[in-house]
């Protein structure tokens, strides 16, 4: 019997811890709007300003660190925008060399054959002051 009388000894434990459970629940649920914002509201308007004021000085820094941050995305943007259309023109060089490259060379080819042509040729004009000095 001596069992029983602390198995109902425990049951009557969790009976009252129910009941005080069930009574918070009643009292937090009664409460009225108005009781839990004073609950939640400083005592003193000083007080709520240094909330506030702390608050609002979070938040600025936040707004800077999101302003850094965007700054900073915009400066690697333009970055990268900066170092493709530099590729885009050595790209354009290298293809504009090519094309020009061969109409080059044919004019370069062109001017030595007419300069060859043009210029008297050396071996021809010793050769006769030799035959004439002799």
């Amino acid at each position: 019997m001596a069992a029983r009388k602390t198995t109902t000894r425990r049951s009557a434990a969790k009976k009252k811890t129910a009941k005080k459970k069930a009574t918070r629940k009643k009292k937090k649920a009664g409460r009225s709007v108005r009781t839990r914002l004073e609950a939640e509201l400083p005592a003193s308007l000083a007080e709520f300003v240094r909330q506030v004021t702390a608050r609002l000085n979070r938040l600025e820094k936040q707004l800077d660190k999101a302003e850094g941050r965007y700054r900073r995305e915009w400066t690697r943007t333009l970055k990268n925008v900066s170092r493709q259309l530099g590729r885009f023109e050595a790209e354009g060089e290298k293809r504009w060399k090519k094309l020009t490259d061969s109409p080059r060379r044919d004019a370069v080819r062109l001017l030595r054959k007419l300069e060859k042509a043009i210029e008297p040729t050396k071996g021809k004009t010793t050769r006769h002051k030799k035959a004439s000095a002799r």
